[in-house]
């Protein structure tokens, strides 16, 4: 069984995902029994098919035999699970969130926000406003192809965005005004900061566990003295090169492109603050 294109982003989905392609007679007793070996008890399992626990790295060893697929693959994705784990619940004590932050799921607001921006044609043409909700509304890689985000949670990225003047509505049509979003409130800070924790995972496993493996995923890390009172200026100037960037490879969504999430950050470092 390869691996699809569109890999699901979390460990339990391709435990999910694997049982039902093998069939709907697969339950989760037969597929722990028969295809891991009993290597785990069917109750556990369905814990960690609805995330409620991780697998250990030698029963995703097991599934990805059962896949045909190389092991690192998969547990780069339990890795990264399980570092996203442990930054939800240090972020929760940091930021004293209102609500709860359990796992990647909290993230949803940042990347819906960005898939959102990213779906509107960049000559600044207006769509329907269905077809722009339908486009971001639709969950890659879960459970089920026709997954949808819940309708409240699309109309706080709607209104975000419509707040932010980043897009503009009239007459059931939509036109994109801008593709960079700031995060403002604490809410959209938590959201952020769990995307910024995925995608950083995501490259460090991607340049180190899968360092052969052609992931599509640029990682760099670069080393300057600068003056204190020029950090505004190099962050203007850091800020305008990505937006000419971003401006010039981005494309409309469609099956022959891939969605990209950037992250940067530049940091002032201090030896005695370590």
């Amino acid at each position: 069984m390869a691996a699809s294109k569109s890999a699901p982003k979390r460990i339990r989905d391709v435990f999910y995902e694997t049982r039902v392609l093998m069939g709907r007679d697969f339950t989760i007793r037969r597929f722990a029994e028969e295809i891991l070996g009993a290597a785990i008890d069917p109750v556990m399992l369905g814990y960690i098919e609805k995330g409620k626990r991780f697998p250990s790295e030698a029963l995703v060893r097991r599934l990805a035999a059962v896949r045909k697929q190389d092991p690192h693959e998969l547990l780069a994705l339990l890795w990264r699970d399980r570092m996203l784990h442990g930054f939800g619940k240090e972020l929760r004590r940091v930021l004293a969130a209102p609500r709860s932050l359990t796992d990647i799921e909290d993230a949803d607001l940042a990347v819906l926000t960005s898939q959102a921006i990213a779906a509107l044609p960049d000559d600044g043409e207006a769509i329907s406003l269905a077809k722009w909700r339908a486009s971001f509304r639709s969950v890659r890689g879960q459970r089920r192809k026709e997954q949808r985000v819940p309708i409240e949670v699309a109309r706080k990225v709607e209104q975000l965005l419509r707040d932010r003047e980043l897009v503009e509505i009239e007459s059931n049509q939509v036109r994109r005004r801008g593709r960079h979003f700031v995060a403002e409130t604490t809410e959209e800070r938590q959201a952020l900061a769990l995307e910024f924790c995925a995608l950083f995972s995501k490259g460090l496993l991607d340049k180190l566990a899968l360092a052969d493996k052609d992931t599509g995923t640029y990682l760099r890390d670069h080393y300057f003295n600068i003056p204190a009172e020029r950090i505004p200026e190099f962050h203007k100037k850091l800020d305008q090169a990505l937006q000419q960037i971003a401006e010039e490879f981005a494309d409309d969504a469609s099956s022959d492109n891939r969605f990209m999430n950037i992250l940067v950050t530049a940091t002032p470092y201090d030896s005695e603050e370590s």
